[in-house]
């Protein structure tokens, strides 16, 4: 069932890709964040009103943190689907175990500890891929920005990552540092979108359909991302993750009629051997050093 919550909750993130690139003509992308999460506070509050819980933390300052980082990665993250295909974006914004696997190098340097040279070399791998990826497909200027703010996304997802540790180290419980993101979003957006985006856009039939599912994708996703993280193996979950990126290439085939060179497709396979080795290495690391 873990297996299936993760493949499920890849899906639908790669699904509401699909709709953020449909959304992309009509609504900047500082208002796509501000409607994603928007929906979000309003459930996750009626929630922990149902539930009877408090929304009083004493790790503002934390929660602050994850938040920043979270949803400048999804600003980003997002930019990267206006200039790139999707299945593209995908693969370069699932390079954040690759920056992950980066801060254990660095913070095993720092503590003069063994370096972990199989994650090195992992590393090397991953970008080396993400070189083959960048080669051929990419023809202007737009396109190098936006893979440019893809890995942007990446490594400030994995900065997030890092705060979420915190946050549950210090025992805050999932809900509260979600709602306290989605909140930071819903500001962040509405903020980006009156002074830079002139203001919301017109919704019409033809457009409200992607973005209430952009919503209703990222809702769901969410649930199921949680759901599998908190019932069985991280690893394994983990590692399901990538997933994505060939559900998004898929997607990208289908709904826009991209086509991908074999180079990509060697690129992006050898992304997801790199970002999966990682996530093993640095799960064992971390093993031993708890039983040491």
């Amino acid at each position: 069932m873990q297996s299936l919550w993760i493949l499920v909750s890849s899906f639908l993130f790669s699904l509401m890709s699909v709709f953020i690139k449909m959304s992309s003509n009509d609504f900047g992308t500082c208002e796509l964040i501000f409607y994603r999460s928007l929906v979000s506070v309003i459930l996750l509050y009626a929630f922990v009103r149902f539930r009877g819980y408090s929304l009083r933390t004493d790790f503002l300052f934390g929660h602050f943190k994850r938040s920043l980082a979270g949803t400048i990665s999804m600003f980003f993250g997002f930019w990267s689907l206006t200039t790139l295909s999707v299945g593209t974006s995908m693969t370069l914004c699932y390079t954040n175990p690759l920056f992950m696997a980066i801060f254990v190098v660095l913070f095993a340097v720092h503590m003069r500890q063994p370096i972990p040279w199989k994650l090195i070399a992992m590393i090397a791998l991953g970008f080396a891929g993400i070189v083959i990826i960048l080669q051929p497909s990419f023809t202007g200027t737009d396109q190098l920005l936006g893979a440019l703010a893809a890995l942007l996304s990446a490594f400030l997802a994995a900065v997030a990552f890092w705060q979420i540790k915190e946050l549950g180290q210090l025992r805050e419980p999932s809900w509260r540092i979600v709602f306290y993101f989605a909140l930071f979003g819903t500001f962040f957006g509405l903020t980006g979108c009156l002074i830079f985006e002139s203001g919301f856009s017109e919704m019409t039939l033809d457009n409200i359909s992607p973005l209430i599912g952009i919503c209703v994708t990222a809702l769901l996703a969410q649930c199921c991302l949680t759901r599998a993280f908190g019932s069985g193996n991280v690893l394994l979950t983990s590692c399901l993750q990538f997933s994505a990126i060939i559900f998004a290439e898929i997607f990208s085939v289908i709904f826009f009629g991209d086509v991908v060179s074999s180079l990509s497709m060697v690129g992006m396979a050898i992304i997801m051997v790199a970002g999966v080795s990682s996530t093993v290495i640095t799960k064992n690391m971390e093993r031993r050093a708890k039983q040491s």
